[in-house]
């Protein structure tokens, strides 16, 4: 049984020290809009947490350009925060590209740059895919925290598949792709886990902010942790042939 994967981690201290940090409770979130368009689809839900304080929180909602569309092609994102999606510069299209579908990107979005009020922060090329890979499912994106740091999901505790957005506000799913607050831990890959004894078996692990959901696991990129430094380890908890509980801890010691 692979049971010791960590449960979190502190980020770097370069990148912790700036800023704090503030936790989230999801429970609490107001998840509700003032206005909202008139949709040509049945629309689906999602919000983003873009700053360390938790407070500046954007919802997301896509629609379709006619009721049949293949992709979900109109993104709404409220970028003031003020729960009004009918304002001017929070509609955004999509681009449809078929010759991207292998990767995942056959219908996509991206914003620039997304400012955060109240801050100096800004968030750039914000990417965003409703179209899966073949057979996967749910809606992806990518974003570089205040122009440097890569996040990306959001991914699920076990598996490929990425956030179901939701068609009710009541249950909108929460991401927040922060790389500032404690890391959890995630595997990646849709094949069992098998140990052997004596044998050698190749584990992905994924790392980042877990939001409101299992399936809301922003990631940072592989590149955030300095193995040399920041030290990450997995333990190995078994029964031998006795039944006696052992254990083995190794050190990860190679990104992907």
């Amino acid at each position: 049984m692979l049971s010791g994967l960590p449960l979190f981690a502190q980020t770097p201290a370069q990148v912790s020290a700036a800023v704090r940090y503030v936790e989230v409770d999801y429970s609490k979130v107001e998840r509700r809009l003032q206005r909202e368009p008139k949709y040509i689809a049945a629309p689906l839900y999602a919000m983003f947490v873009l700053d360390p304080a938790g407070a500046y929180r954007v919802m997301a909602v896509v629609d379709k350009t006619a009721p049949d569309a293949p992709f979900y092609d109109v993104l709404y994102l409220d970028l003031d925060a003020d729960g009004d999606l009918t304002e001017p510069g929070e509609r955004f299209v999509g681009v449809h590209d078929k010759e991207r579908a292998d990767a995942g990107l056959e219908m996509s979005f991206r914003i620039a740059q997304i400012p955060v009020p109240g801050t100096a922060l800004v968030h750039k090329k914000f990417l965003m895919s409703t179209a899966p890979k073949k057979d996967r499912s749910g809606f992806w994106f990518q974003m570089l925290w205040d122009g440097k740091q890569e996040m990306s999901g959001g991914y699920g505790s076990l598996g490929l598949n990425t956030t179901a957005w939701s068609e009710s506000l009541a249950k909108v799913p929460i991401l927040r792709p922060c790389p500032l607050g404690p890391l959890h831990f995630a595997t990646w890959g849709d094949d069992p886990i098998e140990l052997k004894p004596g044998g050698e078996t190749h584990v992905n692990v994924i790392a980042g902010i877990v939001g409101s959901r299992s399936d809301t696991l922003c990631v940072v990129d592989e590149n955030f942790l300095d193995l040399e430094r920041d030290a990450l380890t997995v333990t190995v908890i078994a029964k031998d042939e006795k039944g006696q509980t052992v254990t083995e801890t190794s050190r990860i010691k190679k990104h992907c």
